[in-house]
């Protein structure tokens, strides 16, 4: 096994940039998984499944490279790096006759992962992986060619799947526990009708929460549900009315504007009052007050 041992002008690494990167791959642990960006879009979704497709192998390119090697205290500190298969004696000195080439297998849909403790060559694998100008956000990346492919981090991706499942928990326990005014007002803050059976309500707002758990952790975690539910429920009693020619709402008694309101923009009638309301100034707070003390005594 050759591979990244130094073989004339190949793999001449200083002492200090060979151990450097090496230490880092010992980092990885056990495995190291690298993921090719190679899929191309489903040209005939009837013969193949799914939106993209994958090539049979592929095979990483340029199989040599050169890097510049910060470490060298020579002159020359330009470096070219190659996994070395085979070398043949010519006149008495060692030539380099093949090189391995890094290849992935279409099955894989991308992924190669590397056991870097059970497979020597995997360990050198990843060496010459971490120094390829092809490797995103490499040190040696090569910004004049299309990055390929990118080091997956697995600690990374532990924190972001766990934070995900105790977000996701917190939506279903939260969710779960409501009391049916709860229920309700959230029916009322996501603008459903509210009168909808209570059993069929509790439903769509757990779905919400499995579904959507970002979203109704940050709905529930502020004031949102009681100014969107506040909103809905004078609408529903006829407490305020929205004059969409005017983009205002006024009250529904004496045709008093609440608030004119700007068109652009996504976000409901609804929504628009009730984000105006929540700004925090006097004149909302006042007018948040009224229509709370309208809406609960009709």
């Amino acid at each position: 096994m050759l591979l990244l041992r130094k073989e004339g002008q190949f793999n001449d690494l200083s002492p200090e940039l060979r151990k450097k990167i090496e230490d880092k791959v010992r980092g990885f642990g056990k495995t190291v998984r690298y993921k090719f960006n190679i899929s191309n879009e489903n040209p005939d979704p009837q013969k193949h499944d799914g939106k993209v497709i994958w090539p049979n192998v592929y095979t990483l390119d340029p199989a040599t490279f050169y890097i510049n090697d910060p470490y060298e205290k020579g002159n020359n500190k330009s470096k070219r790096i190659g996994l070395i298969d085979t070398v043949e004696f010519e006149n008495g000195h060692p030539v380099v006759k093949r090189f391995r080439k890094i290849k992935v297998d279409g099955k894989y849909k991308g992924i190669l992962t590397l056991q870097l403790q059970e497979i020597d060559e995997h360990f050198e694998f990843a060496v010459y992986l971490e120094m390829h100008p092809k490797l995103s956000n490499g040190e040696f990346l090569d910004k004049s060619k299309m990055q390929v492919f990118t080091r997956i981090d697995e600690q990374a991706q532990a924190v972001t799947a766990r934070a995900e499942r105790t977000a996701k928990k917190l939506a279903s326990d939260i969710a779960e526990k409501m009391s049916d005014k709860e229920i309700v007002d959230f029916a009322d803050a996501m603008l459903w009708d509210s009168s909808d059976d209570l059993l069929l309500l509790r439903n769509k707002v757990e779905e919400l929460a499995e579904t959507n758990y970002e979203f109704f952790n940050d709905l529930v975690a502020g004031k949102n549900i009681e100014y969107q539910a506040l909103v809905k429920k004078a609408m529903d009693r006829g407490i305020i009315n929205y004059n969409p020619d005017e983009s205002n709402f006024i009250y529904a008694s004496n045709k008093q504007v609440i608030a004119s309101l700007s068109v652009s923009g996504d976000k409901s009638p609804e929504h628009k009052l009730a984000e105006w309301l929540m700004g925090g100034g006097t004149k909302e707070q006042e007018v948040f007050k009224k229509i709370k003390s309208l809406t609960e005594s009709k």
